[in-house]
């Protein structure tokens, strides 16, 4: 496990029944959070997140294509991640604010320069059992070329709640016949935040 240095955490997260489709603020329901980098990469090396439209970004004050970090235009794309048991929330929560369809997905540059699209999910502890296994259902042209919706299968591992939260971490991806393997890198500020990191290389695209 590789260590990592951040200079915040995401405040924004999702909870679903059987997708994420419900966002919460308050951070005191014990959960299980699922956060997911993805570098999307053409055969040639190519960074194909790179320049995807954002709606917002940072340093606000330089031009969009000089982003670090940045929410990406909700036309671009379509996301559901679906969990592999069912949720059993029952009563309205307080902390829960709004639907929101499709997903939203944030973008990231790392330190070698590539840009990783994001997805922070989590679920509560007490309406929700561990979510072993994630299915996201991601289209967007801009990373594929096409119109189609592809399916990235994920495992995790989740560690006990501390805090308020467990990380978890994702041990495989399964995309289109192949396994990829991500990095997880741990906070050095917290030991028990832990994020994963997966580069998804893609066919070169016919002129």
């Amino acid at each position: 496990m590789k260590t990592l240095k951040f200079s915040g955490l995401f405040a924004l997260m999702i909870i679903s029944l059987t997708s994420c489709n419900l966002i919460f603020i308050d951070s005191n329901p014990d959960h299980y959070r699922h956060e997911l980098h993805l570098s999307f990469r053409s055969a040639s090396g190519n960074d194909l997140v790179k320049g995807i439209g954002l709606w917002e970004w940072n340093p606000s004050n330089l031009p969009e294509e000089q982003a670090i970090f940045g929410s990406v235009k909700r036309d671009l794309h379509e996301l559901d991640i679906i969990g592999s048991e069912p949720c059993k929330i029952t009563q309205p929560r307080p902390w829960v604010i709004r639907d929101i369809s499709p997903q939203t997905l944030s973008v990231m540059m790392n330190e070698n320069g590539y840009y990783y699209l994001i997805s922070d999910c989590s679920f509560p502890e007490n309406d929700c059992p561990k979510q072993k296994k994630l299915t996201y259902k991601l289209k967007c042209s801009y990373v594929f070329g096409d119109e189609e919706v592809h399916e990235l299968v994920t495992y995790w591992d989740i560690p006990k709640i501390r805090n308020g939260v467990s990380y978890a971490t994702c041990n495989r991806i399964e995309f289109e016949g192949k396994i990829i393997s991500p990095v997880v890198y741990q906070s050095s500020q917290n030991k028990y935040v832990n994020i994963s990191y997966a580069t998804i290389i893609l066919e070169d695209r016919e002129n």
